[in-house]
């Protein structure tokens, strides 16, 4: 007898979604003091900023939504 294989979906559901925004804007969390260590000329310090884009653009692929991160900061 063949075991039956899990179907898999195309997109993610919406808890998913949220979840996996949470994820990412935590790790870039992280990122940020490393940048601060960083000479901005350096080569990690364009693969860390390469990884936070790489981020933002799966937030916005994923969710339709600007990261947290991008997201203009308006003060009152």
């Amino acid at each position: 007898m063949m075991t039956k294989r899990h179907k898999r979906k195309p997109e993610l559901t919406y808890a998913q979604i949220d979840d996996l925004v949470a994820w990412t804007t935590d790790l870039h969390k992280d990122l940020v003091p490393l940048l601060c260590e960083l000479k901005p000329q350096s080569e990690h310090y364009n693969a860390v900023v390469d990884l936070s884009d790489a981020l933002a653009r799966t937030i916005r692929k994923v969710s339709g939504d600007e990261p947290k991160w991008m997201q203009p900061r308006i003060s009152r």
